[in-house]
């Protein structure tokens, strides 16, 4: 089996998305190079579809012939196929041997993307922020809004973003005071002490800041009394800090080549796979319940949104941390990935993956 380092990673994604921002710097810091494969904003994602790919969120990012989705996900895995090495330095907890670090990560991760915060950073935005009809009708179906229903709204619309606004600010400032005055009360430059020695930015950081970046960059979605050079100067100064730091970086090395869909697909199937095959994992409480197999159609899904695309495989394996399917696009079969944490599983008798 080849070295993953040795094969291409392609990322799908569009510039707006701050899930997409999160994957990207990491790859950045770590000096990890990468092709892109550039999606529209809203569906269809044709080019997703010919690597036999339903699932519907961005960013979705291969290494090989193996597609990682969720970015939780997507991180855990250049952790474990990127070694930190002089070429690519490692910026973790599990890289400085930390395993409190590791843990601190992890957590912060799942508050920021699990639950109500991430959610709470959206509705901060000012009314009318996300203006355009197709993609209100869009954000409402991967939500599962249906707006032609009578009496629906958009969850984005702005009559709705004016009534949940101010409890959304409440919640992005008590995240904001938790770093200001715990994480970052005693003047650090960084979060971590987890990279070669605190010489920049760590996955803590990327884990922190991306969503407080990605909202503090437009115009009135925070006012100043949540974030601002006096309310939360600490905060304020990493933000600036950080992003500088990630463009002076992303400056140094070479820009990454965008892919059409067609090219990018046929790079993947075209390629080795990253890692080994895997197995069923026996005594697994949803495995034994559901009666899994390996090698018999199933079809993997999101559970807190986008459900209603769902990927359809044969099962190649199933342990603690993933399910691992393999579908067939236009060019080929590629092994799709998923989280254990906020997927589902289904044995699938009506499967639309023919292998």
């Amino acid at each position: 089996m080849a070295s993953p380092t040795d094969l291409p990673i392609v990322l799908y994604h569009y510039n707006l998305s701050p899930f997409a921002r999160r994957i990207k710097w990491y790859l950045t810091l770590r000096k990890i190079p990468f092709s892109q494969c550039m999606q529209p904003r809203i569906m269809p994602r044709p080019d997703l579809n010919l690597l036999g790919v339903s699932y519907r969120r961005i960013p979705v990012l291969s290494i090989g012939r193996d597609v990682y989705l969720d970015t939780r996900l997507i991180v855990q895995k250049l952790e474990t196929l990127y070694l930190p090495s002089t070429t690519h330095p490692g910026i973790s907890g599990a890289s400085a041997g930390k395993a409190e670090h590791t843990a601190l990560e992890q957590l912060i991760s799942a508050r920021t993307i699990e639950g109500q915060l991430f959610k709470s950073f959206v509705q901060s935005m000012p009314p009318g922020t996300f203006s355009d009809p197709a993609l209100l009708r869009d954000r409402a179906a991967l939500n599962g809004v249906d707006v032609d229903k009578p009496g629906s709204v958009a969850p984005l619309a702005a009559e709705n973003m004016h009534k949940v606004r101010p409890e959304a600010h409440a919640t992005v400032h008590r995240w904001i005071r938790w770093l200001e005055e715990g994480l970052l009360a005693d003047g650090r430059t960084w979060i971590l002490d987890s990279n070669e020695g605190g010489a920049g930015p760590s996955v803590a950081d990327i884990e922190a800041v991306w969503v407080l970046h990605w909202v503090s960059g437009v115009p009135g979605a925070l006012p100043a009394e949540v974030l601002g050079p006096e309310s939360a100067p600490k905060v304020f100064a990493w933000i600036k800090r950080f992003g500088d730091v990630v463009r002076e970086t992303d400056k140094a090395g070479p820009a990454p080549a965008t892919l059409e869909g067609v090219d990018a697909a046929q790079l993947i199937a075209g390629s080795p796979f990253a890692e080994p095959e895997g197995s069923v994992l026996r005594g697994d409480p949803v495995v034994d319940a559901l009666n899994l197999v390996k090698g018999k159609s199933v079809k993997i899904w999101p559970t807190d949104y986008g459900s209603s695309h769902k990927d359809h495989g044969r099962l190649v394996a199933a342990n603690d941390k993933e399910f691992v399917i393999e579908a067939v696009g236009k060019f080929g079969s590629v092994r799709i990935h998923a989280p254990r944490h906020g997927f589902a599983i289904q044995q699938d008798d009506g499967a639309a993956s023919k292998m």
